[in-house]
């Protein structure tokens, strides 16, 4: 039986220890977008993909947020095309507007896994901390960000350095 590490536990343990906002009620948002993926963890490549998430705010600053990515490293033409799915799990804290701008800090685990047979690169587990901003749209948001991350693996440790682009419903 696979045990689970202690950093998971406590992010979750901390999460539900955080107070609702009585204020008001916040409710989820979701979102899709587009990123382009940077990775030494097969050489150098260049990656392009599709991301969602879903997130739930605990109070007006802090949400969490679930994050399903598909990247496919496709420059080299089809037959030698490798794809990942990288999940990840994550805390963002949304600093104070400016204007109708606001920056976030994004951080949390995930994974990055090869899913075909064309892929040399290690799997396992991710740490990533990043940047974003979110700019408000009339009925929607537009979010960019830099989400860096390390990539445990076996016997080295890669880094993954994608740049996100999209919309938050």
């Amino acid at each position: 039986m696979k045990r689970i590490g202690f950093f998971p536990l406590a992010f979750f343990a901390l999460l539900a220890l955080a107070p609702r906002v009585s204020a008001q009620e916040l409710s989820p948002r979701f979102g899709l977008g587009f990123n382009t993926l940077i990775t030494t963890a097969d050489g150098f490549d260049f990656g392009l993909g599709i991301r969602g998430r879903a997130s739930a705010p605990v109070n007006a600053d802090l949400s969490v947020a679930v994050d399903l990515g598909f990247t496919g490293f496709i420059l080299g033409g089809r037959d030698d095309a490798s794809y990942v799915f990288d999940p990840q799990v994550s805390a963002i804290v949304t600093l104070p507007f400016q204007g109708d701008r606001a920056p976030y800090v994004i951080g949390g685990i995930g994974a990055y896994a090869p899913i075909s047979d064309n892929s040399n690169s290690d799997s396992g587990p991710t740490l990533h901390l990043g940047v974003g901003w979110v700019q408000a749209l009339n009925e929607t948001t537009l979010f960019y960000e830099v989400n860096p991350a390390l990539l445990i693996g076996e016997t080295d440790v890669s880094l993954l350095l994608p740049f996100r682009l999209g919309i938050i419903f």
